[in-house]
């Protein structure tokens, strides 16, 4: 598995390559991660049967990493299969200095959004290593369809949404109960990095349109910013920042929340984790229009409502749709836990990632 990081690091696709990794590793693959390591120094270690080898990172570029010798540890670890998780163009590079024998696969997680300024440069890099692909794994059709890197590759694009396994907790209810408590109703959640692209400053200017409480939880670089807003343009208490909350505190949040909202602005929101999530556990949810799997993942008037993006007015609109309407709101509960459940079954998602694997193995070089 080659990405730039792997949790403890926080993020969507750090949390997807662990978990299938774990998955995988419990069927009795050999499985390494091979990522980058914040730290001037390289580190080995096995988490949940994963190996994982962090290579000593200089510096980032674009919010890549910068390493040395990151090929040569793949090489050196023979793999028989690579799969790559992008965008991720220190990965481009790797995986095309394998043996040519060696099959390689790729989920196709995002095109690059935040530097486009840079594809000009990239773009031979990226199309050369979508050539050397035997399989490109996309994270919904939606995506696969919008992707302008992949249109010139879709024979071997092959749609395989994120899932979540299956959580092994026990849901605490009474903590759910706790945090309507606390809080004037009807609760609006966000969760998630408190950064440009996930369009906070529009919901923030919904919650004034709205008679209720927003719980913020989440920490990133706009934290000050957005805290101020909310004391300059919002009335007081009705906005709460949580900062990090653990597994547990997020599952009590989803099921405390009359509806959880996304309102990212930017394809760099290529799925929506955190959607899932919130489907999983009964939240209605209202995602913005974006051409990336968050369309796919938040089935408009079935599982929630689907808004456009940058428009903070159809935002408050939606909120007060969902949470004046208590009928409404159990009907997309209902149908948000069950496509949760139905769509994204992670033992399914394993089972056909294996199979993919053998594919390219009993295939050989492409």
């Amino acid at each position: 598995m080659l990405h730039k990081a792997y949790p403890p690091w926080v993020g969507g696709i750090e949390r997807h390559v662990r978990d299938i990794s774990e998955a995988l590793a419990a069927r009795g693959w050999r499985v390494t991660a091979l990522v980058c390591n914040d730290a001037g120094f390289e580190t080995r270690e096995w988490r949940a049967g994963v190996r994982v080898i962090r290579v000593k990172r200089w510096g980032s570029w674009m919010s890549q990493p910068l390493t040395w010798g990151y090929s040569s540890r793949l090489r050196a670890l023979k793999p028989d299969v690579v799969h790559v998780h992008t965008p991720f163009p220190l990965g481009w590079l790797a995986a095309r200095r394998v043996d040519a024998q060696t099959p390689v696969v790729c989920t196709w997680h995002s095109d690059i959004v935040r530097q486009a300024w840079a594809m000009p440069l990239l773009h031979s890099y990226e199309q050369a290593f979508l050539g050397r692909c035997q399989r490109i794994l996309t994270t919904s059709p939606i995506l696969m369809q919008h992707s302008k890197p992949l249109q010139s590759h879709l024979e071997r694009c092959v749609p395989m949404p994120l899932c979540l396994p299956a959580d092994k907790n026990e849901i605490d209810d009474n903590a759910a109960a706790s945090i309507r408590a606390a809080y004037k109703n009807p609760i609006v959640l966000f969760v998630g990095r408190l950064v440009g692209y996930k369009g906070l400053p529009y919901l923030l200017r919904a919650m004034k349109r709205v008679d209720g409480t927003l719980l913020i939880a989440g920490e990133g670089a706009l934290r000050d910013s957005l805290e101020k807003q909310a004391r300059d343009q919002i009335a007081s208490g009705q906005v709460h920042f949580l900062g990090h909350v653990d597994e547990a505190e997020k599952k009590a949040l989803y099921r405390a929340a009359d509806v959880f909202v996304l309102p990212s602005i930017e394809r760099n929101e290529a799925f929506g984790y955190v959607l899932l999530e919130a489907m999983r556990e009964g939240a209605p949810v209202i995602s913005t229009d974006l051409p990336t799997g968050v369309r796919f993942v938040n089935q408009h008037e079935e599982t929630g409502l689907v808004v456009p993006r940058r428009d903070e007015e159809a935002l408050a609109d939606a909120i007060r749709k969902i949470t004046g309407d208590p009928a409404l709101r159990a009907a997309y509960s209902s149908a948000a836990k069950e496509r949760a459940s139905r769509e994204f079954d992670f033992t399914r998602s394993i089972d056909a990632l294996e199979a993919e694997y053998h594919q390219v193995l009993s295939s050989g070089k492409r």
